[in-house]
């Protein structure tokens, strides 16, 4: 009978934290995460796109000047070859995949001084799902034929959502989780308040930044932080333990959506957890179930 009790019990805190490390997955940004995930994403319930209290504002919409030094380059736009994407049709309302490709390659421009002269943009549509009420265009982009950078931006919009790039780093190094560097982030706050101010992340001034969590990406240890701005905007930047720089941002859209999907699916699974506490998978009296989030 005890061991039961001790089954069931480790079975609750069980399916507690896989929503913890679910919904902590979709937060970070380590890669091509539309591309690796299209299994998931397959499994995702559509929905109609939702653009009430959205297409308002600054942050809303692509902008029209042209980071300095800028220059379209001569590159190709293709599609990207998965059947989740052949799946998925644009509508009427919604931007071409060269349009939006030439919205992500300036923000590459201006990020990450790429230039894109003899690439490869891959696209794929992707409808409103749950997880991001807005349906959008999401890109691979390929240096000399290999897949370095990602983007994805509104596609009636052209609002920028996510941009980063994926690196394998020609040495060994540790990805360990940095104790040390969790109790004192310090030179990447600093860090970031600075890169997201340049590249006007928040789309005002930074009211803060907080350190979020540490992973990897490849053999390349990351640091992520959340910022937010004094217009109530949130942001994730994730940066490289290795040499510090700037791997990706996930902006307030698409970031705060997460967030709140994140949350609600945590509260689906605290409530079944609890339905089958009472429906005879009871926690050790002596011991409530825990909820911990695993940085």
């Amino acid at each position: 009978m005890e061991a039961n009790r001790l089954e069931r019990k480790s079975f609750t805190k069980t399916i507690l934290a896989a929503a913890v490390i679910i919904g902590t997955n979709t937060l970070l940004f380590q890669g091509f995460t539309q591309a690796v995930t299209v299994a998931e994403f397959k499994q995702t319930k559509m929905i109609p796109t939702r653009y009430a209290n959205y297409i308002t504002g600054s942050s809303q919409v692509a902008q029209n000047s042209l980071p300095d030094g800028y220059q379209k380059a001569n590159y190709t736009v293709g599609a990207i070859d998965l059947e989740y994407y052949r799946n998925q049709t644009p509508t009427s309302k919604d931007m071409t995949k060269e349009e939006a490709a030439e919205i992500g390659a300036q923000a590459l421009w201006k990020v990450f001084d790429l230039n894109l002269e003899g690439q490869v943009i891959e696209m794929g549509y992707q409808q409103a799902t749950e997880g991001l009420p807005r349906s959008s265009w999401y890109a691979d982009v390929l240096i000399n034929g290999e897949r370095m950078y990602y983007f994805s931006v509104d596609s009636v919009t052209g609002e920028l959502f996510t941009i980063g790039r994926s690196r394998t780093l020609d040495e060994k190094v540790s990805v360990a989780f940095d104790a040390a560097l969790a109790k004192n982030p310090q030179e990447y706050v600093v860090l970031a308040k600075k890169l997201a101010e340049k590249y006007n992340v928040v789309h005002s001034a930074v009211k803060s930044v907080e350190y979020n969590g540490q992973g990897y990406s490849n053999n390349d240890p990351t640091i992520s932080v959340d910022i937010t701005g004094e217009n109530g905007e949130i942001a994730l930047m994730t940066f490289s333990r290795y040499d510090k720089a700037l791997l990706g941002i996930g902006y307030n859209t698409e970031y705060k959506s997460a967030l709140e999907f994140n949350e609600k699916l945590i509260k689906q699974v605290q409530e079944r957890a609890e339905e089958l506490e009472k429906s005879g998978f009871p926690a050790n009296e002596n011991e409530a179930p825990s909820l911990k989030v695993m940085q």
